[in-house]
């Protein structure tokens, strides 16, 4: 009861720091960004934050094998979900969202490796538009997509969807075949052990 309290808390502290409405349009949705094979035996979905320095660390040093040796060799499917839990947060996750999604993960990538570059910078609006030009996103587009409500507002009815079926109250968090929850930033072979406990790899 209280881990539920606690995350519609946080749920409803970023509706009021983006500055947007408490209710949504029941067609509102994003479209999946998933890699790997589509009949995996394991699915994986990551709820992450931009500016989570876990989640950096998660991408630079764990998602590269995990990518090599069990998405690339067909035994997991890893979706990834945008679960901003700040303002700067959000503005970032919506640059990625606004540009093709087949350039989706490598943009998140960029953003992530970078991120004591712009999120922690004295002016990180600024070094986010800096990084954004990357991406082909102009300032006249960059400051449209700062004001884009409608998309903050689909990712935030995901969040809210999957914080209803799985409680996630910090990022990083994994959920594994809809049923096993992984909360934190993991090792590779860490990340493996958590897998062969719930006895889903050999």
């Amino acid at each position: 009861m209280i881990l539920k309290i606690l995350n519609t808390f946080i749920l409803i502290l970023a509706k009021l720091l983006i500055g947007l409405n408490f209710s949504f349009a029941n067609d509102i949705k994003l479209p999946s960004i998933v890699v790997g094979e589509k009949n995996a035996p394991i699915v994986i979905k990551e709820y992450f934050s931009l500016t989570c320095s876990h989640c950096a660390s998660f991408h630079k040093n764990t998602y590269p094998r995990v990518k090599k040796e069990l998405i690339d060799t067909g035994k997991v499917k890893f979706e990834f979900i945008d679960y901003p839990l700040d303002r700067l947060a959000m503005f970032a996750a919506s640059i990625a969202r606004s540009i093709p999604s087949e350039s989706y993960v490598e943009t998140t990538s960029l953003l992530l490796s970078n991120q004591k570059k712009w999120a922690y910078s004295k002016d990180p609006v600024t070094e986010l538009l800096k990084l954004s030009k990357l991406f082909g996103i102009s300032e006249k587009k960059f400051n449209e997509i700062l004001n884009n409500k409608e998309l903050m507002e689909k990712i935030l009815k995901k969040m809210e969807e999957e914080n209803s079926r799985f409680n996630i109250s910090s990022t990083p968090t994994f959920v594994i075949n809809d049923k096993h929850v992984i909360a934190g930033t993991l090792k590779y072979n860490e990340f493996v052990k958590k897998l062969k406990d719930f006895e889903l790899l050999n």
